[in-house]
């Protein structure tokens, strides 16, 4: 067997325990299944690169003061502003199952991704309209969003 088939093989055992394993530990949100990069826009990899510029300036921060509760908060407010919405995909971080198809049930949903995700998070609404960034750094957590101002709500006059 080639190593890269090998690779792939042993890549593709591994994620699906952590997949499933995934699954399990998440509150807050119900899971709706995972998506492939193919299946996902090519426009949130460019931003998430302009992002993570050393000169790129976030949208909002909050000190790594602030309690797990108030960074919690502040992620779940945040992406409601940039247009995130009750249903969206976050990146997992694995290769072979690197987004997850997410519906908010309830309060609390950012703490539960961030306890199985850690606090790098990366969101996308559901109707790939939106693109929300959170950084863990020394001092702050950072968020970043695309388009970089909040959508209008429907029936609002510009």
């Amino acid at each position: 067997m080639p190593s890269e088939e090998l690779r792939k093989k042993l890549q593709r055992r591994k994620e699906e325990a952590e997949a499933a394993w995934l699954l399990e530990r998440l509150g807050g949100v119900r899971t709706l299944g995972y998506r492939q990069d193919d299946e996902m826009p090519d426009w949130p990899a460019s931003a998430l690169a302009a992002f993570q510029r050393t000169d790129s300036v976030p949208a909002s921060r909050i000190g790594d003061e602030a309690s797990d509760g108030e960074v919690d908060r502040w992620i779940e407010e945040f992406a409601a502003e940039a247009g995130i919405g009750s249903r969206f995909y976050v990146r997992t971080r694995m290769e072979l199952f690197p987004w997850l198809d997410c519906a908010v049930t309830r309060p609390g949903w950012a703490g539960s991704l961030r306890q199985v995700l850690g606090s790098d998070l990366v969101f996308l609404s559901h109707d790939a309209r939106a693109l929300v960034v959170i950084f863990e750094e020394e001092y702050d957590y950072q968020a970043f969003r695309h388009p970089p101002h909040a959508p209008r709500p429907l029936g609002e006059e510009s």
